[in-house]
This record gives C-alpha cells, sequence and structure tokens, in this order.
C-alpha cells in the first residue's frame, strides 16, 4: 500500500472485510451507510489499497479471490492448520451458552471493533457475550463463568503508541482466570499472558509494515469457528447468518 490508512480509512476497511468475510456483496452506497460515511470517503480508501475504484475492487474480489496479486483478504489465517483451530474455536463456543462469558474490548484501535463484532453474532445464537473492559464482569454472579475472549496484537511499526502498550490486557485477563472463566487468547504477539490461556489461537503475523490484517483474521476464523458451531449443534437453518 502506497498510502496509509487513516482511522476512519481502517474502519471502513474491516467493514468490508466483515463482509466478504461472509461472502456477501456490498453495495458502495449500503457500505457507506453503514460506516456513516459519503460515498467519496469510500472510494478514497478503496483506492489507497491499489484498486481504481470500488468496481474495480468488487470485480477482483469476485474474480481473482484465488490470484497471488490483487488480494484483499489474507491467505493464510492462523500460524497454525486453520481448521484445527477453527474446530478448537467451535468446540470453545459450546462452553458459552447459559453461561457468564465476555470479549475483553479495551484495545482502542481495533479490539473493540473486534468484540463488538462477535458478540453481535453470538447473540443471534442466544449466547450472551458483551464486549467489554469492566473488571466487575469477573465478579462472581448467578450465573457460571463461561469463556473470556481476549485479543492480543503485534502492532506495526510506527503504531505501537496509538494502540496496545506493554502489558496490555494482562489485568483483566488474570482476572478471568481466578474467577474460574475458560480463557481464549486470539494472538499475533509474543507475550507471556497469553502462554497461560486455556485455548491459545496463533493469528498468522502481518507480511508488511503497512497493511494490518489481524482483524480481517480474526473474523475470518470466527466465522468458520461459527459455522461448525451451527451445524454440531443442528441448528444451522441458514436463520443466524
Amino acid at each position: 500500500m502506497a498510502q496509509r490508512l487513516s482511522p476512519l480509512e481502517r474502519q471502513i476497511m474491516q467493514s468490508l472485510v466483515a463482509h466478504i468475510s461472509q461472502n456477501e456483496e456490498v453495495s458502495l452506497t449500503e457500505l457507506a451507510e453503514e460506516c456513516h460515511v459519503s460515498k467519496s470517503s469510500v472510494v478514497k480508501m478503496v483506492q489507497k489499497l491499489g484498486y481504481r475504484g470500488f468496481e474495480d475492487l468488487t470485480y477482483n474480489v469476485r474474480f481473482n479471490a484465488q490470484t497471488s496479486t490483487g488480494m484483499l483478504l489474507p491467505r493464510v489465517v492462523t500460524a497454525d492448520p486453520v481448521d484445527r483451530a477453527a474446530d478448537a474455536l467451535a468446540a470453545c463456543l459450546a462452553r458459552c451458552p447459559g453461561h457468564r462469558n465476555f470479549i475483553f474490548s479495551g484495545d482502542r484501535r481495533c479490539g473493540a471493533l473486534i468484540a463488538s463484532y462477535m458478540s453481535r453474532k453470538l447473540a443471534m445464537f442466544d449466547i450472551f457475550a458483551p464486549p467489554s473492559y469492566d473488571y466487575a464482569l469477573t465478579v462472581p454472579g448467578s450465573l457460571p463463568c463461561g469463556v473470556a475472549f481476549f485479543c492480543f496484537h503485534k502492532e506495526l511499526p510506527g503504531r505501537s503508541l496509538r494502540g496496545q502498550q506493554e502489558g496490555y490486557g494482562e489485568g483483566m485477563f488474570s482476572a478471568a482466570r481466578e474467577a474460574g472463566f475458560y480463557t481464549v487468547a486470539l494472538s499475533d504477539a509474543d507475550n507471556r499472558i497469553q502462554e497461560e490461556a486455556d485455548l491459545l489461537l496463533r493469528i498468522a503475523p502481518n507480511e508488511g509494515p503497512d497493511v494490518d490484517l489481524y482483524a480481517a483474521r480474526v473474523i475470518m476464523l470466527f466465522e468458520m469457528a461459527l459455522a461448525r458451531f451451527a451445524r454440531r449443534r443442528g441448528g444451522d437453518d441458514g436463520s443466524h447468518r
């Protein structure tokens, strides 16, 4: 990418990625309305990605998804076999119904977006897992502790002062473990605390210094796991998509 994306443009890209990861086509007007921006802002973002315009991008997504160039979504999602990771995450989702779960949303750059997305999708399956950074969620309540999801992300060079800091999320992670939550770490970082997770899913690292696809990879893995979870519980009739 020749030009860096602004925070608003990264938000537009992540929304677009969320649709593509679900094989959903979205129009320029629909994407602009969803992100509360003008259509020209969306076009400017896709031009920074190297496309002539929105139609050029959708053409490449439709017809060139398997080529070695022009990729919007990453080929590699996890550092370990992706099917194994999706199966493990699907089995973890089976722990959630009837329990108190949460998705840590402390990262102001992309963690909040991922947590909000996952929370909305799980709600479609009657799974309550609010996005939060509030320690009160780890205090014992009427429902038994379920699953606590954490995203540990290694910042791109030059962005560490705007995103995750050293020790990010460790206090909440320790509190969740001590309270009895089953902890899941979705991580492309190298830190001590993630090794203590009950389930560590290693997200593939970014290949270059300009495009951060961590959120896209997490969403892709989550969608794969959610499809497996729906099939296993025998209720995948398409109504939850």
